[in-house]
């Protein structure tokens, strides 16, 4: 029941480090987009503002009758870019209603400002309305710009909140990790425990019967020699003395063979009262 329940917690750990793992890479694409997004928004804010300052030079320059063409088409330019996006000014067209429709308003405006210009080329800036439309034109940038700085301010919120959403999933899942290293580091020690129990007697703590088999089996070659030992009179200290004595007999011998043999040579005990020694290289 205790096994089942820890493979069945074992699959729930994995279940979950894998969603973490794929809401991570769903995030960090989502971050890395939304980076992008706030770059186009920077460089939007600043288009906004250049349409209103190129605007206020060519007010300046057409009112001392010096025509300026190029920029009124600049300036055009700038808001037909800033209304539908533009390639050649690396310009993206923002997904915000309020600023459309105020880039519309502009754009609109804009025309009609361009024929107050027409009108102050054809009788003077004295005999039109040019001073008070550019100043209803210079609002309505001001406002177009605002607008563009709050969908950049709420997209770097949202990209707040899913730095923050990435660094507590990056938390959970190192967590995760180490636990399930630390499970991984506790298995292989409990297997190098049991593994060195299977081959060791515990009485005398030399390698036990199944490892004194295997070191004959899998190491039998020339130039070798085995020493059996077999203790003498070990029942009848465990029946006159008891077992403790006994074992107190046992344990005396294996520590005085172990230390009688080259630590390079292999000793064991093979069963109750036979211990063997093995020695390589014997020449």
């Amino acid at each position: 029941m205790q096994n089942k329940k820890k493979n069945h917690f074992s699959k729930i750990m994995r279940f979950l480090m894998t969603a973490l793992t794929s809401l991570l890479i769903v995030l960090i694409l989502i971050i890395i987009l939304m980076v992008s997004r706030i770059q186009g928004t920077a460089r939007v804010v600043n288009y906004a503002g250049l349409v209103r300052g190129k605007t206020q030079r060519i007010i300046k320059l057409e009112d001392a009758r010096m025509p300026q063409d190029d920029m009124i088409a600049d300036v055009k330019g700038y808001i037909k870019g800033l209304r539908f996006g533009s390639e050649e000014l690396d310009l993206v067209s923002l997904d915000d209603k309020a600023f459309q429709a105020k880039m519309e308003e502009l754009d609109a405006y804009f025309d009609t400002l361009k024929q107050e210009i027409d009108l102050v080329r054809q009788v003077g800036y004295e005999n039109t309305n040019i001073i008070e439309k550019s100043e209803i034109f210079f609002n309505l940038c001001d406002v177009a710009t605002g607008l563009a700085e709050s969908y950049s301010q709420r997209i770097a919120t949202r990209l707040k909140q899913f730095e923050t959403l990435t660094v507590i999933d990056i938390v959970i899942l190192v967590f995760m990790i180490l636990y399930e290293l630390l499970k991984a580091l506790r298995y292989a020690k409990a297997n190098r425990e049991l593994k060195s129990k299977i081959y060791l007697d515990e009485a005398t703590g030399l390698p036990n019967k199944n490892k004194c088999e295997e070191i004959l089996t899998l190491e039998a070659e020339q130039n070798m020699a085995i020493c059996v030992f077999d203790l003498n009179n070990l029942r009848t200290i465990n029946n006159q003395q008891g077992h403790e004595r006994g074992d107190l007999y046992i344990r005396s011998f294996a520590k005085s063979l172990r230390k009688g043999v080259d630590e390079n040579q292999f000793v064991g005990r093979c069963g109750g009262d036979e211990f063997i020694a093995f020695y390589k290289n014997v020449t």
